[in-house]
Order: structure tokens, then sequence, then C-alpha cells
């Protein structure tokens, strides 16, 4: 039978050659009890033709789509891969796994469901969506190791190093780090970094706080301000990144009950403002307070918690020098409301506020 279904012959074999047969062209000859398909009898397979396979317009315009859509998708398809997945606070490998169930799904339904001759087009529309989400899902998944998403940005930890980007995909922290870990989970304000056993701090948008040359950098007591350590040397910056107290002491504290910081290295001691202001240089030694007054000792020494040799003066609660450091000693007397100081052959009388009130001599 023909392609109309229309009887002809009988043909010789060179006649059927010529009329050009299929593998499911329905064939019969005497003493065959029905028709049956060319490709069924061996000595019609010399005969058997395969027809040209025909594209449609259709597919043509479907064959470029996927040719150029799966070079623009794989181009894109990481950073809007990245994009939606700021949307949700998730990995950004997360939207292209949802894309490629999807894209199988679907030629799945064309298989299943007597939708085979869409399959070829069904593919060749999912193709782009499959290809950039499989790119996708190794870059963030295999060949790198992306983080949740928080507040629009996501670290990433790359063979080059830790770093950050954005939203969009595109870097905000270079990928040269150690680790970059956010201070909090649920509402960072900026990153602790490290870079070569180093640390330091990076505000959310990249910018260096503090730079990465600290033994260690932590928040200091109950204030925003950081301490950062290198060796047994201690010194403080405020949130933004000012110097508060330089990295060259040893002990950092408040200075009793007021705002003023206390800074020691070795037996010598000093004051500073939390501005960064230096009230009292570090080489003092600083004993009790009495009446607001406290003495000081320059060029000295502690020894048995007492203090020896050098010279004395006087500061207020402010800091400030109130007595020059100068006198042999100095003594408060509470009750009389004054402070005699020993300069020797003559001793001078100042009250509590550091004014001087007049000089005796000793004998």
């Amino acid at each position: 039978m023909d392609k109309t279904h229309k009887q002809v012959g009988p043909l010789s074999l060179d006649e059927l050659k010529q009329q050009g047969i299929t593998r499911e062209t329905p064939v019969w000859r005497e003493g065959m009890p029905n028709w049956v398909q060319a490709k069924d009898i061996p000595e019609l397979h010399e005969c058997i033709t395969s027809p040209k396979p025909q594209i449609s317009v259709v597919q043509i315009v479907l064959i470029l789509y996927a040719t150029l859509g799966t070079i623009l998708f794989l181009l894109a398809g990481r950073f809007v891969s990245a994009f939606v997945a700021s949307w949700f606070d998730i990995y950004p490998y997360v939207p292209g796994i949802v894309i490629l169930i999807i894209g199988v799904l679907g030629i799945i339904f064309s298989l299943f469901y007597k939708k085979r001759k869409y399959l070829l087009n069904t593919t060749l529309i999912v193709l782009p969506f499959l290809l950039s989400s499989l790119f996708s899902i190794f870059y963030y998944g295999v060949l790198n190791h992306a983080y949740c998403f928080r507040y629009d940005r996501c670290i990433i930890e790359k063979r080059s190093g830790v770093g950050v980007m954005d939203k969009f995909g595109l870097e905000i922290i270079p990928y040269v780090y150690d680790n970059i870990a956010p201070n909090s989970y649920w509402s960072p304000a900026y990153y602790r970094a490290t870079y070569n056993n180093q640390k330091g701090i990076l505000a959310l948008d990249g910018t260096e706080i503090i730079p990465c040359i600290y033994d260690d950098v932590d928040t200091w007591l109950t204030t925003d301000n950081f301490m950062v350590k290198s060796g047994k040397l201690k010194g403080l910056y405020t949130p933004r990144g000012k110097v508060i107290v330089p990295c060259e002491y040893t002990k950092i504290s408040r200075w009793r009950e007021t705002s003023l910081l206390h800074v020691k290295i070795d037996d010598q001691e000093g004051l500073y403002t939390l501005e960064g202001e230096e009230i009292l240089p570090c080489q003092f030694i600083i004993c009790k307070e009495l009446n607001g007054i406290s003495l000081i000792n320059r060029g000295g020494f502690s020894k048995d918690g007492k203090v020896q040799n050098g010279v004395w003066g006087a500061i207020n609660k402010k800091g400030k020098i109130i007595i020059p450091c100068k006198y042999n000693d100095i003594i408060p007397y509470a009750g009389s409301e004054r402070i005699e100081a020993d300069g020797g052959y003559i001793k001078d009388i100042y009250d509590f506020n550091g004014n001087y009130l007049r000089s005796e001599y000793k004998w």
C-alpha cells in the first residue's frame, strides 16, 4: 500500500526500490495470511528507504531560541539565581534546583501524556533554563561553597579565599580572606575577617574598619568599641575604625567611676578620653584617690605595693595635673582640706582643687 493506503502492485524488487517504501509500509504477497510491515520481511530490507527528516519553521525558530537563549542564560543565570535567592534569604543554588525540577517535569509530561510529538519543542524551550540552572548549581554548590543570603548579602568560599557578594551576584568583599563571619546571624552590623591568620573588622559594604593585622579583635565591655590585641599589647577602636587608644599598652580599662580610659604598660600608667585624646601620658604611677584627687609619681617604681623614688604630683578626677610632678613627697590632709608638697627646704601648700595657697619653710 502507498501513502494514501491504496493498494499498488504486484511489484518486483526493483520496482519496490523505485517506489520508495519505508519500514512501516504495509506489504503482502501470495502465501501470507495478512498484511505486514516491510521491516518484518528480510528480503525487503534493501528496498527500504529512510525518509528525510523535515524541520518545520517553528522548530527552526526554537532551535535558534535554544542556541541564543542558552548562551544568554549561561552568562546571566548565576546573577539571576543570586537575585532570586536574596528575596527569600536562601542559598543561591536553590532557585537553580527548583527550575531544573520544573523543566524535567515538563519533559516527563510530554513523554507520558500522549504529547510525544511536542517532546522536541518542549525540550528546546526548557533547554536554556536547564543548562543555566545546572551551571548555577555547579557554580554555587560544587565549584564554590555559598552560604545562605542574609540582608541581601552572601558569603562565598572560593579557591582563592572567602568573600561576600551582593544580591546581584557581584563582589563587594574580595575573595581573598581566610574566613569571614557576621557578628550576628539575625541582624549583622559588620563582618569579622581573618587574613593570613590576622584578624580585623569589615563593614557590610566591604569597607575596612579595622585592618587584618591583629591577633584578636573583640568588642570591649558593653560598648560598641573594639579592643585589638597584638601579642601582649592592646588597643581600642571606635565602631567606625577610628583609633581611640593605639595598640601599645598591656592593659586598658575604665578609670574608676569616670568616662576616662586607664592604660598601662609595665609600671607606667596614663589616661585617655573615649574620643581618643591623651589626657595623661603613660609615664606615671597613679595612686589611690582621696577627696577627688589622685597622687601620681614619675620616675619611680613599685615594690611590695609601695612606690619608691621618683617625683610626685597630683591629678583631679578629669585626669588633669593640678599639682606639678616635681616634689619629693605629697601629703593630702582631708580634714584641713590642704595638700602639703615637699620640695626640700620649702613645702608648698595647695587646696584640693590644685590652687596654690602659700609656701612654708620646713624649719
